[in-house]
């Protein structure tokens, strides 16, 4: 396998650079910010409109006084946290202006609530706080920038924790960018959180750039986090406007150089999620040539309608600065962190931090080649790497995929070296050098090549047993094998290097006879003595058990002594690929055979023939066969009703063969199960009650447990019927308590002399029958508690 490494790119130096670019950074950045602040003049929003000129200021301070001039800037902000409609206007100079936290609504026929008016104004908007701008008018942008304007949004403090949120209404002005007809004019975004939208679907000006039948004008975003959604309507996310012709010559220019950037158009757009929106067909080529869209770095996430990832142009793709097409590579973290993991992706074109999505995917652009790239999570630190193929197909969106990763993918490959280099035998006797074929090839689950020895190093086992390999180089083995030993290896990350763990085992290399066997020698018998023992799980449903077999291997030469270090074998249904153990010192070892389903089964125990420990046996096997049955779940049973907060409830038709438990959610193997004692589950309140068969083992026959899924249910009684004494009627049966709306029978028997007729039976809130050759007293429809009182006729 050939691995390429991106020429020129030393990424652990380059990710020095932009530590230390960072820091200073962080460390210029607030007193920059609290220097400029601090020399603006503050104004006011809740005391009226402000306008700023070149050279003029129309706005009130806070303390209501009319503002005078500040060339070194503004910050706006409002005494009132109420939503205003008063509006921003800048029309001329070059000015700085803050905005801290506003919220300005502007009605139907309203302006934009901020606007850069006329060509020649620029303008460096400092973000404070969250900023949201809503257009009531559906011919005006939330933030108008005018063409021939410049507008560059930034920070206080160089973060993205500072927002501004432009609606549009989703008429014919963009949300950030030119009102209607209008191109825009120059944007740039260097920080923050920047979204743009619209609160009415059928825009059709872009979220970021041009009005109705405008060009986007010229667009660079640099840094931050911005979200441009057009799709419910006819513009580019970022770029250019609707129109039914084209944008009379004028141009679109975005550049993308760093940050995150999220777009959304319609499923079925035929135009750009950046770059030009949609045109009249004959003006099309005319626009797409008087576009361009230039990535250099970021992350850049283009959406469609149903939130799956679309083209970033339409039938085309972009270039970077160099004028390199560029390709939309999806990269996956192989742990998937969940969305919105924050993380920090680094390759040869930057560095930029973004979040997860899409189950642990981050997307970008790269040239077609192979990429070594870094991505480090912000929640746990971890550093994944990855070598990222981008082909120069456009048939798949994302174009490319690959992983960044921090596990071991490859698994050794291990070669046997004989001093007859044509000799590839392990054999028993013969010294031989195991190495690893593939020890210099070894990459991540991301396709990334890791150093031999930094990175990770190998373990080789015998049998399972953890062995050391020679001393001058630890990644062979040098062995002298008996028949039959095994020999495996694996790789282990070290604990300063790219990767962490370790992998899957390689391939077995088995010794097999002498290269030129002799007479064999005669071996001392073996035996095999095995016990079963029955394991059984609580949790509900089982559909499956285990039996655990105790094996003792023994010299059958009447000393009956115990074989240590001899490798056992355990077959289970006649598989070819058993479980291998190697006995202890007191020759005992144990196997288990789980996930026993209802049917036959068969095991075999097997000791080959061959030398343990110099001394050599002859082979032992041991067979069984046993039957796995499942009854099928129990039914029959009536109950007594229980009032809450009392045990008197009962549940008929039980037998000892059955366990019951108290119904919840979840039942672990923790929980506790009773046994049923005699027919009769008794002292219960009322609940739902889960009954089933016990499991059970006889050495031939395991039974699984039933299903819990049979559930009684002891209803909540809510009256009790009483019957009271009186000297006419003998009662055989006492109080019983009943669910509402249910019934009970008593039998009662008139006394020697009396006889019960119907008007002796004082019942209320119940129908009731008295049957006198049963002397059964049926009551039905109970709705109170009752006192049966009767007081029964005296023969004459």
């Amino acid at each position: 396998m050939q691995h390429v490494r991106t020429k020129g790119f030393n990424l652990s130096g380059r990710l020095v650079v932009l530590s230390i670019i960072a820091l200073l950074l962080s460390l210029l950045s607030p007193a920059v910010h609290s220097y400029a602040e601090s020399s603006k003049t503050t104004l006011d929003l809740a005391k009226g409109s402000i306008v700023i000129g070149n050279g003029t200021v129309s706005g009130k301070t806070s303390s209501g006084a009319a503002a005078a001039y500040n060339a070194s800037g503004y910050v706006i902000t409002s005494s009132s946290s109420a939503v205003s409609s008063n509006t921003v206007t800048i029309n001329g100079g070059e000015q700085q202006v803050d905005l801290h936290n506003l919220k300005i609504t502007t009605g139907y026929n309203g302006a934009s609530p901020v606007s850069i008016e006329n060509a020649g104004t620029k303008v460096r908007l400092t973000l404070s706080g969250t900023n949201v701008l809503t257009a009531g008018n559906p011919k005006k942008a939330a933030l108008g920038v005018a063409e021939g304007a410049e507008l560059t949004i930034g920070t206080i403090d160089g973060s993205v924790n500072h927002v501004l949120t432009a609606n549009g209404y989703g008429g014919s002005a963009a949300a950030i960018g030119g009102n209607e007809s209008g191109a825009s004019g120059k944007i740039t975004i260097n920080e923050g959180t920047i979204n743009a939208k619209f609160t009415s679907s059928g825009n059709y000006g872009a979220a970021i750039g041009g009005g109705q039948s405008g060009a986007g004008g010229v667009i660079v975003i640099n840094g931050g986090v911005v979200t441009a959604e057009s799709y419910g309507g006819s513009a580019a996310a970022i770029g250019g406007g609707y129109s039914s012709t084209g944008y009379n010559g004028k141009s679109t220019a975005v550049t993308v150089n760093g940050g995150t950037v999220t777009t959304k158009i319609p499923n079925a757009a035929t135009y750009d999620s950046i770059g030009y929106g949609k045109v009249g067909t004959t003006y099309a080529a005319a626009v797409q040539a008087a576009t361009s869209v230039v990535i250099n770095g970021g992350a850049i996430i283009n959406k469609n309608d149903s939130n799956n990832i679309t083209s970033l142009l339409y039938k085309r793709l972009p270039v970077n600065g160099s004028g390199e097409t560029v390709y939309s590579v999806g990269i996956k973290f192989d742990d998937a962190p969940s969305n919105g993991t924050t993380v920090t992706l680094s390759h040869a074109s930057g560095s930029v931090a973004t979040k997860t999505l899409n189950s642990g995917n981050v997307y970008t652009f790269l040239p077609a080649g192979a990429h070594e790239v870094v991505a480090t999570r912000e929640d746990t630190g971890s550093v994944y790497y990855g070598l990222v193929d981008v082909n120069t197909s456009s048939s798949n969106t994302p174009n490319s995929s690959g992983a960044v990763s921090r596990t071991i993918k490859s698994t050794p490959v291990i070669a046997v070296v004989n001093a007859d280099s044509a000799d590839a035998d392990l054999n028993d006797g013969k010294t031989s050098v195991l190495v690893i074929a593939n020890y210099s090839e070894i990459v991540n689950g991301g396709g990334y090549l890791l150093g031999a020895g930094n990175d990770y190093t190998i373990q080789w086992y015998k049998g399972a047993t953890l062995i050391a390999g020679d001393a001058v180089d630890a990644s062979r083995l040098t062995v002298t094998p008996d028949k039959g030993d095994t020999f495996k290896a694996k790789f282990v990350a070290t604990s300063t290097g790219k990767a962490i763990g370790s992998t899957s085992f390689s391939a077995v290399k088995t010794t097999l006879g002498p290269k030129n066997p002799s007479i064999p020698v005669p071996g001392i018998d073996s035996n095999l003595s095995v016990t079963s023992e029955a394991e059984f799980t609580k949790q509900p449903d089982p559909t499956a058990g285990a039996i655990t077999y105790t094996v003792k291997l023994t010299a059958n030469d009447g000393s009956n002594a115990p074989i240590a270090g001899a490798t056992v074998r355990f077959y289970q249904d006649g598989s070819k690929y058993p479980y291998t153990r190697v006995t202890g010192a007191d020759g005992i070892i144990r196997f288990t055979f789980g996930a026993l389903l209802p049917g036959e089964h068969a095991i075999k125990i097997a000791f080959e023939t061959g030398k343990v420990n110099g001394v050599q046996y002859n082979g032992s096997t041991y067979d069984k066969s046993f039957t796995v049955v499942k009854p099928e779940k129990p039914s029959g049973f009536t109950t007594i009703a229980a009032k809450s907060g009392t045990t008197n409830g009962k549940i008929f038709g039980a037998d000892e063969s059955q366990e019951y438990i108290k119904w919840i959610p979840t039942i672990g193997n923790n929980q506790q199960i009773y046994p049923v004692t005699g027919n009769v589950i008794e002292n219960l309140g009322p609940s739902l009650y889960s009954i089933r068969y016990k499991a059970f083992y006889d050495g031939d026959v395991y039974s699984l447990a039933s299903d819990y899924r049979y559930l009684v249910w002891v209803q909540t009684a809510q009256w009790t019927v009483t019957p009271v004494a009186t000297d006419s009627v003998a009662w055989e049966t006492g109080a019983v308590d009943v669910i509402a709306g249910g019934s009970a029978q008593f039998i009662v028997k008139p006394k020697e002399g009396y006889e019960i007729q119907a008007g002796d039976i004082q019942v209320k809130y119940a129908n009731y029958s008295y049957d006198s050759s049963t002397h059964i007293l049926s009551l039905d429809t109970i709705t109170s508690d009752i006192r049966i009182v009767i007081n029964a006729t005296k023969i004459e």
